[in-house]
């Protein structure tokens, strides 16, 4: 096998490899745009409900916020996919202490 052709293959070899590879990103990609919307209807968004949440729990009210996730069925903030519950959640940990 000469030279050239052991360079071809190769060659082939990593485009094939890079088109995996971004087909395997594009998919990762809709699977986070499709589960986490970054800004719901209403203008929320999870970041912010996450960085109440998160002072919260350094504020010492730690139980206190997985008590309103618990009540809401669900174990973290990323499995909420209805604006309506999120935005419910944020104002109940705004009450909090």
């Amino acid at each position: 096998m000469s030279k050239d052709v052991k360079v071809e293959i190769i060659v082939d070899g990593l485009n094939k490899l890079a088109k995996d590879i971004s087909d395997i990103a594009a998919y990762l990609q809709s699977l986070a745009e499709d589960t986490k919307p970054d800004e719901q209807e209403n203008g929320l968004t999870y970041e912010a409900v996450r960085a109440v949440l998160a002072e919260k729990s350094r504020a010492g009210f730690r139980a206190d916020v997985k008590a309103i996730l618990t009540s809401h069925g669900v174990k973290q903030l990323s499995d909420v996919s209805d604006p309506a519950m999120l935005a419910q959640i944020l104002k109940e940990a705004e009450n909090i202490g």
